[in-house]
């Protein structure tokens, strides 16, 4: 999703979703992705674009242990600067590419391992028993 700079007013709001099924293919843990509703504040301040984002997106996860799916809800507020300075968080372009910058946010922002409620009853470490000399010592102690 492009969004070319010349046709912004100075002051703009854009509203719209965007599917970013497509992107996810290559991201292991991400099972799913619900079209992401965006909201867009664009202000055109001399030579800088700031765009103030809100996302709001439902995806389902892989449980770190189980792989189960698990749904996940994530709401984004961003302020992202575009400009000729090094203050700027991207250089400023005739096109900016927003659903780049947005999935890149998504991404950043997920949690990096999320567990199923079935998880809790799931442990990978061996029960360890005592050595036997201190099994042999505590039967001595119980008595």
């Amino acid at each position: 999703m492009k969004i070319l700079l010349k046709e912004l007013k100075e002051k703009t709001s854009l509203d719209f979703t965007y599917d970013f099924q497509n992107e996810i293919k290559e991201i292991d843990d991400i099972l799913s992705i619900k079209p992401a509703s965006i909201q867009i504040d664009v202000n055109i301040i001399e030579e800088e674009v700031v765009l103030d984002f809100n996302v709001e997106v439902d995806m389902e996860l892989a449980c770190a242990k189980t792989l189960k799916p698990v749904s996940y809800h994530m709401d984004i507020r961003e302020e992202v600067i575009f400009g000729k300075d090094e203050d700027a968080d991207f250089m400023l372009t005739d096109y900016i590419e927003l659903s780049d910058i947005i999935f890149g946010y998504i991404i950043s922002e997920k949690p990096y391992t999320i567990y199923h409620p079935d998880a809790k009853k799931i442990s990978f470490e061996e029960e360890k028993s005592p050595h036997p000399a201190f099994a042999e010592l505590d039967t001595l102690l119980k008595k």
